[in-house]
């Protein structure tokens, strides 16, 4: 919003307002005296400089001030000056004292009323660079109002003043009318869109919006991303999760907190093996840092996939990351699923030897493999310890009864066979 008007476009303001002013006085009654004329183009030339004369925007605006102390109040000549100075120091980016000056020369009820709507679009203009949009919609209306033909811009301009007052549905209007005019439509127009039909909580139209986005810059990742979260928001989870597929397979994901939104999404999609290939690639590439985070998600993946054997690999990398025994503990509970006792143990008691959140849980799965490998003394001894823990007191206990139960059945075996 902070558009700063250079000096030489100063230079054709002041040109052209005063040339209009000067010829047309017969028409409003006033006239600027020559006098008044004169001096506002020197000051004008003075400002904007010549060959050989370097631009005196300081010293302009001095004497526009003197120059406003000699005129008569509530004339033209007034007006006139007062509108100049407000562009004058507009240009050294003085946005309170221009919007002053501007707002003077427009109470004076001096200037032709084409002059006047376009001095009060320039006053809007500051009124936005501050950031007082209520102001700047007071001005812009009365502005847009008087325009014969509004271009795409001017619509624009309004579409931004009514997004900022929070009147969005209005942003919209001005916003679709500007796209629809317009040759070739700026991206932040469609941005603006977007952001107005999100804030109305329209999720339809903003996908849509988005789709046409993506058509018309498809590198633009952030476009990706977008329609993801719209679609998930409505629902659309499979939507969500092509967008985000389609991003990643042409390369445009480079953020980590994205890779794990897709991999999620993924899983919870039921398609688990895309996740873990995902996440193969990106470890491999370095899109994800080699945490035990992701290789835990990776083991979750294969886990889902039912490739035990990938879910096992990962578990491992990730315990060679880790401080704890969580992942011998995981791999553990693989080979118990299929009958792997030896291997079992094995994962067990490394866990054991590493700190755990739940030392109760791993003393029971080990009580348990060894009575599966009919170690009946080391199962006491591993249930025993189990059942010393709050969390597996109740379990341990019962796997006791059972384990010795196994024992004495196996002991009978031994006896009759």
């Amino acid at each position: 919003m902070r558009k700063i008007i250079k000096t030489w476009e100063i230079q054709t303001l002041f040109s052209w307002f005063l040339l209009l002013i000067f010829i047309s006085g017969q028409t409003f009654g006033d006239s600027v005296t020559t006098k008044t004329y004169r001096a506002l183009t020197s000051i004008q030339e003075q400002i904007a400089g010549s060959e050989g004369i370097e631009p005196d925007l300081d010293g302009g605006i001095d004497r526009l001030k003197e120059l406003l102390d000699t005129v008569s109040e509530g004339s033209l000549d007034e007006a006139l000056t007062l509108q100049t100075l407000g562009y004058a120091v507009m240009s050294n980016e003085e946005f309170e004292p221009a919007i002053d000056y501007l707002r003077r020369s427009l109470e004076t009820k001096k200037l032709p009323q084409n002059v006047v709507f376009n001095v009060g679009y320039i006053v809007a203009q500051l009124y936005a660079a501050l950031g007082d949009f209520t102001e700047a919609l007071s001005f812009a209306g009365d502005w847009f109002a008087s325009l014969e033909n509004p271009s795409a811009d001017q619509f624009m301009f309004m579409g931004n003043i009514y997004a900022q007052e929070k009147r969005y549905e209005e942003s919209i209007g001005y916003a679709l009318e500007a796209i629809d005019i317009a040759e070739k439509p700026k991206e932040n127009w469609y941005q603006l869109l977007t952001a107005n039909y999100f804030a109305i909580e329209d999720f339809q139209r903003s996908a849509r919006t988005l789709g046409i986005m993506i058509d018309l810059w498809p590198n633009e990742i952030m476009y990706w991303e977008q329609l993801a979260s719209v679609n998930m928001l409505q629902g659309y989870l499979e939507n969500a999760l092509a967008s985000l597929r389609v991003a990643f397979e042409v390369g445009l994901i480079e953020k980590e907190s994205t890779i794990k939104s897709l991999v999620q999404l993924s899983i919870r999609q039921g398609v688990p093996e895309n996740s873990a290939r995902i996440l193969e690639e990106s470890l491999k590439t370095g899109l994800v840092p080699e945490e035990k985070e992701y290789y835990d998600l990776m083991a979750h993946a294969w886990r889902e996939a039912r490739e035990y054997h990938n879910a096992i690999m990962a578990h491992e990398t990730s315990a060679s990351l880790s401080k704890t025994g969580e992942p011998f503990v995981r791999i553990a509970d693989i080979h118990m699923k299929f009958n792997r006792w030896s291997q079992a143990e094995k994962a067990l008691k490394k866990a054991l030897d590493y700190e755990l959140s739940d030392k109760g849980k791993a003393w029971l799965l080990l009580g348990i493999t060894q009575s599966e490998l009919l170690n009946f003394d080391a199962a006491r001894t591993s249930l025993r310890k189990a059942r010393a823990q709050k969390s597996t007191s109740k379990s341990a206990q019962k796997w006791l009864r059972y384990s010795e139960d196994m024992r004495r059945q196996a002991d009978w075996i031994a006896e009759n066979s």
